[in-house]
């Protein structure tokens, strides 16, 4: 498993709710044994907050979870509640989208789509740059440099633990200027360099191709190796984000992936048309 906390507490989340829904007992049964409310249990089966030793223990007993059971929970507990990489920069990562952050740092395969922008592990610090700064005016710089370090830290570490990551734009994200002309021709030039390597798939849905299934709506999924958890797709507005990980929802989320990979541009067009974007910013 990769180290990730909070891929761990989701992991450990999720056998403790299937433990609970095998012995029977809903959330308020549940947190009458922890004395907390229903909501903590939700948080806890959702991989949201720690848990105690004490905490586990007393469901794993009201539960009545086996010897299998209980090495597996505790295999899983351990790691679960260090401090991710990502909390180190203080306030330049949004409470909603920590939770982000530490699921992506564990998947082995990142599938996302984006209809304006350049996705965030594919952007330059100078496009980054940009794009803070339109969005949050009169940010401190320090908080500005806060933001791109995470962001930079993100890009790296998926480089170096090499999770497969495939990307799906809609052609208004490499034809939106950020930034000035010298700036989005940076941006497509890493986009170029970056599609060469082994495990980075880029495919461009040009105009052409009209209305899809997924027009106006920008989505993650993340699959995770066997042993972490299953697979889920992330949604996000301004101020806040939601987790769909119900299979059926995730089978939507996928068989919609796969219907606009089949009308995109292949790899190699999509380049060719990123190549003549770039181009077109030098006229």
């Amino acid at each position: 498993m990769k180290e990730s906390p909070t891929a761990r507490r989701r992991a450990l989340g999720q056998a403790l709710r299937e433990l609970r829904i095998a012995a029977g007992k809903n959330t308020a049964e549940a947190a009458a044994l922890l004395e907390c409310s229903e909501s903590k249990i939700r948080k806890i089966e959702y991989g949201d907050v720690p848990t105690k030793v004490a905490e586990r223990n007393a469901l794993m007993a009201a539960y009545g979870a086996t010897e299998e059971d209980t090495a597996e929970i505790h295999s899983l507990a351990k790691g679960a509640n260090q401090r991710g990489w990502w909390q180190s920069y203080r306030g330049a990562v949004p409470r909603w989208f920590q939770r982000f952050v530490g699921l992506e740092s564990a998947a082995a395969e990142i599938r996302t789509y984006e209809v304006e922008l350049v996705p965030g592990l594919l952007q330059t610090e100078s496009y980054a740059h940009a794009l803070i700064n339109s969005g949050n005016p009169g940010m401190p710089q320090s908080e500005i440099e806060s933001r791109l370090k995470v962001r930079t830290e993100r890009q790296e570490r998926l480089l170096k633990d090499g999770a497969r990551l495939v990307v799906v734009m809609s052609e208004a994200a490499i034809r939106r200027v950020v930034g000035g002309p010298s700036v989005m021709s940076e941006q497509l030039t890493l986009l170029l360099d970056i599609q060469q390597q082994a495990e980075v798939e880029i495919q461009v849905i040009p105009y052409a191709a009209g209305a899809h299934p997924a027009t106006g709506f920008p989505f993650v999924l993340l699959r995770f190796p066997d042993d972490v958890a299953p697979s889920l797709a992330y949604t996000e507005s301004l101020t806040s984000a939601a987790y769909h990980d119900r299979q059926a929802d995730v089978d939507t989320y996928t068989l919609t992936f796969d219907r606009l990979r089949a009308i995109a541009l292949s790899p190699a067009d999509s380049a060719a048309l990123m190549r003549q974007a770039a181009e077109e910013l030098q006229t």
